[in-house]
């Protein structure tokens, strides 16, 4: 049994507590420890045994006793912004890699994706503090592309595309909606009255139409739930009445996702929605709010048709006959390549299953 200390954007958000639910999951028979900034954060993982909750005062390399264990593991999406502020890649970030390097003690980087950056400093530290991890599998080709060189650097799809799907039966006549909040994004804000508008205006239509509506939070304190209030605001007969459906994420990834997976149509604006879409074999319509989410569409051929929030001024109705199922044989082939992100680790901890998580 290894001890592997795991570093994570841990927030009660859907992605990033169901990467590391499967790490834990597909190697269960190593100890895991993981940093949390506040108790709540380590609830969906306390039920698991190889699991220990450290909490700490703030998340980033200082004080870590790097000979405390046998490896290292940060497994998340957007980690490489430049001036992230949850174990960000700086300068005590490259420090301690280098220690772990020099000190035969490994360190993995999963399922991420680089960016953005403004600056010519922050990319070349990037390549450094790349050359000396151990393994690094981005999940889009755009950032593989720009570091290919370094040779500890690798390419598959995102790590979610495992995630369990057996024994899904859809509930008839049901749409959900993943929504994000404009407000807190800079750039998207100012679309946010006519984002509201058309999310209303079809969440009408397709009650019309017969269809019972659900509505999930993702992540709370990302604002998920804000947008609710405000659809809520703009047309509150629907909720008074029952008719909309409200699903949160709080800390139990497993039941959140029962009720996600009977759905047989999804508006997807985050970018775990799309993916948990595909893999559960439902009808979808993508609204993406950011490049990452244009990259993993075009590069896996996720979907024909999606738009772009600032573009949202553009469409009025989003049609069912808009809606698309991934062909089986496309989402198969994701899978198998998906399973590459934990090649590298699956050496070190001696994973011989070929069964997913």
């Amino acid at each position: 049994m290894k001890k592997i200390l795991v570093f994570a954007y841990l927030r009660n958000n859907v992605g990033d507590d169901l990467f590391v639910v499967e790490l834990i999951n597909r190697y269960s028979n190593h100890k895991f420890y993981i940093n949390v900034l506040e108790e709540k954060y380590g609830e969906p993982f306390k039920k698991y045994k190889n699991v220990i909750i450290q909490k700490v005062n703030k998340e980033n390399f200082e004080g870590i006793e790097i000979d405390s264990y046998d490896g290292f593991v940060y497994i998340g999406g957007s980690i490489f912004m430049e001036g992230g502020k949850v174990y960000n890649l700086d300068d005590n970030c490259y420090q301690f890699i280098k220690t772990c390097k020099k000190l035969k003690k490994p360190f993995f980087y999963i399922s991420s994706n680089y960016g953005p950056y403004k600056s010519k400093e922050y990319f070349e530290l990037s390549k450094k503090n790349f050359a000396n991890c151990t393994d690094l599998c981005f999940r889009d080709k755009y950032s593989y592309n720009l570091f290919q060189e370094i040779s500890s650097v690798r390419y598959a799809p995102d790590a979610a595309f495992i995630y369990p799907t057996e024994k899904i039966e859809k509930e008839k006549n049901t749409i959900g909606l993943c929504l994000i909040d404009l407000e807190i994004r800079d750039t998207l804000k100012q679309k946010e009255k006519q984002h509201i508008e058309l999310i209303s205006h079809n969440i009408d239509t397709y009650m019309q139409e017969g269809k019972k509506v659900y509505l999930f939070s993702f992540c709370e304190q990302e604002g998920d739930e804000n947008v609710f209030q405000k659809l809520y605001q703009t047309n509150p007969k629907p909720f008074k009445e029952n008719k909309i459906k409200i699903i949160r994420y709080k800390d139990d990834i497993e039941k959140f996702i029962e009720e996600y997976k009977k759905m047989e149509y999804m508006i997807c604006e985050r970018f775990h929605s799309l993916i948990l879409s595909c893999i559960f074999r439902q009808n979808l319509f993508v609204i993406s709010y950011s490049s990452k989410i244009d990259r993993v569409i075009e590069e896996l051929d996720l979907c024909e048709k999606y738009i772009k929030l600032e573009n949202i001024n553009q469409i009025q109705h989003i049609p069912l006959t808009d809606f698309k199922l991934l062909e089986e044989h496309k989402l198969e082939k994701i899978k198998n390549q998906a399973q590459k992100q934990f090649e590298k680790l699956d050496e070190f901890l001696d994973y011989k299953s070929k069964n997913l998580i």
